[in-house]
């Protein structure tokens, strides 16, 4: 995990600069940015992500010709790499004569960014071993392991992580604690989106069961609301059946996996 809190402004928005020719955007972007203090980027902002993936162009750049050069002639990647904003992994081959890699990126990695006053959040950051067993690391609300497929074969494993399942649950229900006394469309009409932005992020992962949970709870939550609107206890079950909570209320139900399929990836060996 990475920090933005000290990087300059003015380094910024030269970055910016280069892709924008326009002096009221310009001006406009000083102005949030000094909202924020003298330094760094404003945490939660709408454009931060996109300022933090514009600063970072130079570490992309850096990760990316060191997969290139360290490709081998059959087209085996070494290594790998994802970011989004702040949220950056590194996969490198578990191989032993990789071991010299493994260090060197991150070497370079820290060089990289201390050169761009971007300081690595240590607690947040770490480096995993993935032939370990019970060894996960998390990336964009997911928790990522590999896990032996029914063949036998290593595969990559990811589920929403609890703490992200726990987020929306907090979320929706601050929802229902302010609809309490108001109609179920009007209730329903909140969390949808909700739901629907959450469903569609996480939707392609092995997330079955964290999608039932889900799903079930909002039910109990939603026929819980009705039942007290009539002044009943329980949830409804003989009055209502789901289907009528889906295709007459609208309450969202598209918990449906995405399963990739393009063109099919090598096996991966065990990263660290």
């Amino acid at each position: 995990m990475l920090s933005f809190d000290g990087i300059p402004h003015d380094r910024l928005l030269a970055k910016v600069a280069e892709r924008v020719d326009d002096d009221d955007v310009m001006h406009l972007l000083k102005l949030i940015l000094k909202a924020g203090g003298n330094r760094g980027v404003p945490q939660g902002g709408v454009i931060s992500p996109l300022l933090s993936n514009l600063y970072l162009n130079e570490v992309d750049a850096m990760l990316e010709r060191a997969r290139r050069h360290t490709m081998a002639d059959n087209g085996w990647e070494h290594l790998q790499y994802a970011r989004f904003a702040d949220d950056l992994v590194v996969l490198v081959d578990g191989d032993p004569r990789r071991a010299w890699l493994r260090e060197t990126v991150y070497r370079r990695l820290l060089e990289e960014l201390a050169a761009l006053d971007v300081q690595v959040n240590m607690e947040k950051s770490r480096r995993v071993d993935l032939t370990e067993r019970h060894a996960s690391f998390a990336f964009m609300g997911f928790d990522f392991r590999r896990v032996r497929s029914r063949l036998g074969t290593w595969r990559p494993h990811f589920t929403p992580r609890a703490k992200s399942r726990a987020k929306l649950i907090d979320k929706l229900q601050e929802v229902f604690r302010a609809h309490v006394s108001k109609p179920v469309r009007s209730l329903i009409a909140e969390i949808n989106p909700i739901l629907r932005g959450w469903a569609n992020h996480f939707r392609i992962g092995n997330s079955t069961q964290c999608f039932s949970y889900v799903r079930q709870w909002v039910v109990r939550k939603v026929r819980r609301h009705l039942m007290r609107a009539k002044d009943r206890k329980g949830y409804g079950w003989k009055r209502w059946s789901n289907a009528w909570l889906y295709e007459e209320l609208g309450l969202f139900s598209d918990y449906r996996l995405r399963y990739y399929t393009g063109t099919a990836a090598r096996p991966a060996r065990p990263a660290t």
